[in-house]
């Protein structure tokens, strides 16, 4: 371990007369490549990070905030150059389109997405202290991994913890209240018991105006800004499928208990790309070049057995069912060379399925790229198979037409039974003071 923290040293002094780019993937690249190796050489990782002002905590002169950071030169030269080597990778590469939207949205707009009324974690509190709190689902986790590291434990008990552990983020309102209750879960400074789990929105409100008569929020993605804006990309794209969008740009989430150094932020750069294709047409073409990279992928039913992740070709993959299509397929393998390109070793890389509970109704399929580092496995890019949920959200709140239209070759021909106009008046002569609800009952019902 001294030789290791020297050659950290050593390496952070050659950073600091050459560039940052190699610092990071080689202080964490140790022999036998272990979450526990990992853990012993953080404290000193993160003090070196400190002393060469990588990064501290934002307004750290006046004590500073938890979930806050500034970036130092050698931070942000880092950063810069992870932020151009994903534009090259992506943008550049993929010929897509970059936009950059505003950092404060309107009311309508997070409530027409879903954000004002769903955007939430669990929050509990200690009973004798309630301005001690903390995010539920991962003080679940943490409960989970102590208990695994209990001796003796029987084959059973290790796959319980396990399911637990791995659905922790998936539980809803009453679930997670069931699980706390069964494992006497409390609270990690003093043992005091917990309050129920309860929803906490996680937007930062802000007025707008002087008056401040309209209700805004910081954004809590950049995705929604694409969103507002595919009408006028489509466009540029002369009205064609599939084309893709892409922003960089801050976030704000006011997250419960912000921890674990720079992967929990309140504010944070985000890089996002929505790729929109045709409902009907989800094969990619370069597909075939990428089908025989080999990932590890950790799916729904392993994760609910209790399992770990395997090896697969994402060929294998798309063919079994297990990724649902090929674009999707496609871009999990891009999000894998884009990670080792800035040097992710793949063997601490893996893709994670949403559980059935975890996922979105109108979701068909979404994985999550986990990096394995001194806290465990942590989410660091989402992929997902939204359908058109966000621009028939918008499409309806805004009241802007958002569909795409093009000319068929052979047209389609479909026999539609509907209430005419003259029929409806008819309708409502004949039921008199019902009879407008009788003609919306009649226009509601199905083909």
């Amino acid at each position: 371990l001294k030789r290791l923290v020297l050659e950290a040293r050593l390496r952070g002094r050659a950073v600091g007369r050459r560039g940052v780019c190699r610092l990071l993937p080689e202080q964490l690249t140790t022999k036998g490549g272990s979450m526990t190796q990992f853990e012993k050489n953080r404290a000193e990782v993160e003090d070196l990070c400190r002393r060469r002002f990588f990064f501290r905590q934002g307004s750290e002169i006046y004590g500073g905030v938890s979930g806050f950071y500034t970036y130092g030169p050698p931070g942000c030269a880092l950063k810069t150059n992870i932020i151009q080597q994903w534009r090259n990778h992506f943008i550049i590469e993929e010929q897509m389109m970059e936009i950059e939207d505003t950092n404060i949205m309107p009311h309508p707009v997070l409530k027409a997405s879903g954000h004002v009324d769903r955007f939430s974690d669990f929050l509990v509190r200690d009973t004798a202290d309630e301005k001690k709190f903390f995010r539920a689902d991962k003080l679940l986790e943490d409960v989970m991994e102590e208990k695994l590291k209990e001796k003796g434990l029987s084959e059973d008990k290790v796959k319980e913890y396990n399911v637990v552990r791995n659905q922790a983020d998936a539980y809803s309102q009453a679930e997670i209240t069931e699980i706390f209750k069964k494992y006497d879960v409390r609270s990690p400074e003093n043992g005091n018991k917990l309050t129920d789990p309860e929803p906490f929105n996680l937007m930062f409100p802000t007025p707008i105006g002087p008056a401040g008569l309209i209700q805004g929020y910081l954004r809590p993605e950049t995705a929604q800004g694409i969103f507002l804006n595919y009408k006028y990309c489509l466009e540029q794209n002369a009205n064609r499928l599939p084309f893709g969008v892409a922003q960089v740009g801050k976030s704000f989430r006011n997250e419960i208990a912000p921890r674990q150094g720079l992967t929990r932020q309140r504010e944070f750069t985000q890089a996002e790309i929505e790729w929109f294709v045709k409902p009907t047409a989800k094969q990619m073409a370069k597909f075939k070049a990428v089908s025989g990279q080999e990932l590890q992928l950790f799916s729904s039913p392993s994760q609910l057995e209790g399992g770990s992740h395997k090896t697969y070709t994402i060929g294998e993959a798309v063919s079994s069912g297990m990724v649902n299509n090929e674009t999707l397929g496609y871009f999990i393998v891009r999000t894998f060379q884009f990670l080792v390109s800035i040097g992710i070793k793949p063997q601490h890389c893996r893709f994670r399925q949403h559980l059935p509970t975890e996922m979105a109704h109108y979701a068909a399929d979404c994985w999550d790229a986990e990096i394995e580092t001194c806290y465990g496995w942590l989410e660091c890019v989402g992929i997902a198979d939204r359908a058109c949920f966000d621009l028939n959200a918008h499409q309806e709140a805004a009241k802007v037409d958002l569909a795409f239209r093009e000319t068929l070759e052979t047209p389609i021909e479909m026999e539609m039974l509907r209430v005419t106009k003259a029929a409806g008046i008819a309708i409502m002569k004949a039921f008199g003071k019902n009879g407008r609800a009788v003609k919306e009952w009649l226009e509601k019902l199905p083909q």
